[in-house]
């Protein structure tokens, strides 16, 4: 019961303070409330890791049941999701601590609270009530936020809306049937994650389910086909949620904490199809993003592609290919999140993003450049960030698997890499463009700023040169959803292979 409080905690702070802020009477009053509760929220999310932080843990706790409901309130922890809480904690203070003002008024620390509060609550859900609740909860903040900030944006509330329903009918009519079977099996809680997989899901519903829980996943991760909401959200859309609403581990946990153990017979036929899709999305992203020239859209279909290698990287089902799926969908979400920051703040002093209108920047704000320059080397691998290594367990566990693939994968990644190197040499180095909105006087990054993406910064080195750590606590993880695939693994060769990449 004390975990369940714990966890119950961490979930319900940052909805509390986005209560509170959102009946702030200013803005300014509003970001202080919201700061605080993010940093309650990301020291709250420190106390499982110490806790439970040691190789093969994996906890669960169990609150109150409704019987007549089939619901039990239980939340768990393991060693990927215990890892996301202080992540997302952190990312949220960098959000809100360093945010443009102009940006985050009431509403939108209020949006960014609460869909934090939702995703806290996928990250630990243990039923399946419980996980569509949290799942669905995570996508309202944001609609409402649009529909006040942006009523004449008719793209974006469209987009938003085919977002909103395909990101969430899918896995709620899905957990609904899965329920239905398992009752009719003789489970008294058939919404509960472990009854359910004790009683088990007959095979001949696994391929159906798998399908719309596939399709919820495949929504949210931006695959195609459904990638189209993810560049025009962080074209269009507030960027602190929509950076948020990015990250790619809500559907990592949805796949390995309940596609896996619940359809394991589907899961075993039907993830070259998703794999397939996943490297299809890592191309279709890299190539759209070389063609862009505004930095926000850019940054979306990156992300889609990064998005593609994790899903990639899960649907191979190898060990090293998850090992790296996992680590990278952590490395992605720290640089990517730097590199939104930068183009926040260079947007909030220059009022646009675009590239064509850009230009000649390192002159007049060297840190920003350099910011710019350092985490876009983190977010496409370079040596000692954590993507390198995650990037090289990714490669060779795919190649093990599907050779072809992994050429491919590689293609990929160079494109991301030119895309990004191109960006910051159209966005600060060259000559001023004739007529530049970047033409005039900018303010240096302030204090707040340079402290939020000298942490990220810090934070992906440090994890790319002592990974072990996060390997030691994903490699239960690893084991439980290859089951006996994983008693196959060669220990000593994924330690080697993660020295070598952390070796200059």
């Amino acid at each position: 019961m004390t975990l369940f409080l714990l966890l119950s905690a961490i979930i319900l702070t940052p909805a509390l303070a986005a209560l509170i802020a959102a009946r702030s009477r200013s803005d300014e009053a509003a970001r202080r409330v919201a700061l605080a509760g993010a940093a309650l929220t990301a020291l709250l999310s420190l106390a499982p890791l110490a806790l439970l932080g040691g190789a093969g843990v994996a906890a669960d706790a169990i609150g109150p049941a409704v019987p007549l409901l089939g619901v039990r309130l239980r939340l768990g922890l393991d060693g990927y999701s215990v890892a996301l809480l202080p992540l997302l904690g952190f990312m949220l203070v960098a959000l809100i601590g360093a945010g443009p003002r102009t940006a985050l008024d009431r509403g939108t620390v209020a949006a960014l609270l609460a869909t934090c509060s939702a995703i806290l609550g996928v990250y630990c859900a243990a039923d399946l009530a419980v996980l569509a609740v949290a799942w669905t909860a995570a996508l309202l903040p944001g609609q409402r936020l649009i529909a006040r900030k942006s009523p004449g944006d008719q793209l974006l509330r469209r987009t938003y809306r085919i977002f909103l329903i395909g990101g969430t009918a899918p896995l709620v009519l899905a957990i609904g049937v899965m329920a239905w079977l398992g009752a009719r099996r003789g489970a008294a809680l058939p919404f509960d994650v472990e009854e359910l997989a004790r009683v088990g899901v007959p095979e001949a519903w696994q391929s159906p389910l798998l399908a719309l829980v596939g399709i919820a996943v495949l929504m949210r991760m931006a695959a195609v086909p459904f990638h189209g909401w993810l560049p025009v959200l962080l074209e269009r859309g507030p960027l602190g949620v929509t950076v948020l609403l990015a990250e790619m581990q809500v559907g990592v946990c949805v796949l390995v904490h309940v596609a896996v153990p619940l359809l394991p017979a589907a899961c075993a036929e039907q993830m070259p199809i998703l794999a397939a899709l996943g490297l299809f999305s890592a191309l279709h992203g890299s190539i759209l993003a070389l063609t862009q020239t505004d930095l926000r859209r850019m940054i979306g279909y990156l992300v889609a592609s990064q998005k593609g290698l994790v899903l990639l990287g899960v649907a191979s089902m190898n060990p090293q290919s998850l090992s790296g799926a996992l680590l990278q969908s952590f490395a992605s979400s720290i640089a990517i999140t730097g590199v939104a920051m930068v183009v926040w703040a260079l947007e909030a002093r220059t009022g646009t993003a675009d590239m064509r209108e850009l230009g000649g920047l390192v002159a007049r704000t060297p840190r920003m450049a350099a910011f710019f320059f350092l985490l876009v080397c983190a977010a496409i691998g370079f040596p000692g960030a954590l993507s390198f290594v995650s990037e090289d367990l990714l490669l060779h566990g795919i190649l093990h698997v599907h050779p072809v693939l992994s050429i491919l994968m590689l293609g990929a990644t160079a494109l991301n890499g030119i895309t990004m190197f191109r960006a910051f040499q159209r966005t600060f180095l060259g000559p001023i463009p004739p007529g530049a909105r970047s033409a005039g006087k900018m303010e240096a990054l302030l204090f707040r700023e340079r402290a939020a993406l000298l942490s990220l910064l810090a934070l992906t080195v440090a994890l790319g040169i002592a990974p072990s750590r996060l390997l030691a606590l994903h490699e239960p993880v690893v084991q439980r959803v290859l089951g006996p695939r994983a008693q196959e693994v060669d220990v000593a060769r994924l330690e080697r292979t993660s020295s070598v990449a952390t070796s200059p």
